[in-house]
């Protein structure tokens, strides 16, 4: 079969890599137009608000509509590889909350106490949570956002984002499925997280769809697999992983092999940030070769799917990815 890629950059400039099907993949039929739930639609088309790519000079991100009680609709990052929801320290002063509780909060480099806040009601899309109690975060881990949207709220939804329309569209699972996607099977595990078997170059390991992440990354079993079994890998340089604690990791960037991901996609020339991050730890993924596939590859896609429920990530196809900055 003809293979369609869908290229992308990383946050490497000079390093651009590509998604494709697998040998055998099928791409999905096309589908008549269905009545889709109601989507967060940025009303600027020239700067997207909501489903914001990744380009050459910046990471994409995943941003949903989200109300608190009657106030909204505020901006929470949908992060997939957060076992819990947050606000922003600006957001609970602007929305009267106060502080009740604290709670032991992980991120990718470390770990701290933060304090908690009880909301009364969370609705995102078509959903409605009463009751949230939610982390009370650093406004610098927002980037302007107004909270998080974690596993906590989005287990029980289907979460669709297309990069070319700027929408993100928080779902029930049973609704009906968007035909323009190719699933990969997943699992889930590890506190709810979003898990798909693959391998990098000849090395299996487990891949975690993580939209919270900015960079992709790899354990140090996963470094030092590849060290052994692709004798071709090599290269690489020192760098800075900050996450949502005030603790900084150090990091290797390389060019990982081709990673394939639940045999139906691959991603060529990815850069992956290796070292011993925190994250792997709570994740109990330190002993096998594990990879975080974060938005500096995502954001590149024309869109995806993560459905909780029915254990599937879905890549959009058609058509090119987001034009590169300048270009």
């Amino acid at each position: 079969m003809k293979v369609r890629a869908i290229r992308w950059q990383t946050l490497a400039p000079m390093v651009v890599a590509a998604w494709s099907l697998a040998a055998g993949a099928t791409e999905p039929a096309a589908t008549a137009p269905t009545v889709a739930a109601p989507a967060v639609t940025a009303p600027d088309l020239d700067a997207p608000q909501f489903a914001i790519p990744t380009t050459s000079d910046r990471v994409g991100r995943v941003v949903a509509a989200v109300y608190i009680g009657e106030q909204g609709p505020l901006r929470f990052i949908l992060d997939t590889g957060a076992n819990r929801s947050a606000l922003a320290e600006r957001t609970v002063r602007n929305l009267g909350l106060v502080p009740g509780g604290q709670a032991m909060v992980h991120g990718i480099t470390g770990s701290a106490v933060m304090p908690t806040v009880e909301v009364g009601q969370l609705r995102a899309g078509e959903l409605t949570y009463p009751g949230q109690r939610l982390a009370v975060l650093p406004d610098t881990v927002f980037a302007g956002a107004d909270g998080i949207l974690g596993i906590d709220v989005v287990q029980h939804a289907r979460i669709d984002v297309d990069f070319a329309n700027d929408q993100v569209s928080v779902r029930r699972s049973g609704a009906r499925a968007l035909g323009d996607r190719v699933v990969v099977p997943a699992r889930l595990s590890r506190g709810g997280l979003l898990l798909i078997q693959g391998k990098v170059g000849r090395v299996r390991v487990k891949a975690i769809i993580d939209t919270g992440a900015e960079r992709s990354l790899g354990n140090e079993a996963l470094r030092k697999a590849l060290a052994v079994r692709e004798k071709d890998w090599f290269g690489g340089e020192a760098t800075k992983v900050v996450g949502a604690t005030a603790q900084v990791a150090e990091g290797y960037a390389f060019v990982a092999p081709t990673v394939a991901l639940g045999g139906d996609a691959n991603v060529d020339n990815l850069a992956v940030t290796f070292g011993d991050f925190h994250v792997f730890r709570i994740w109990s993924l330190l002993d096998e070769p594990a990879l975080v596939i974060g938005m500096d590859a995502l954001g590149t896609l024309p869109g995806f799917s993560v459905d909780y429920p029915r254990r599937r990530f879905l890549l959009k196809l058609g058509g090119p990815a987001p034009p590169l900055a300048g270009s």
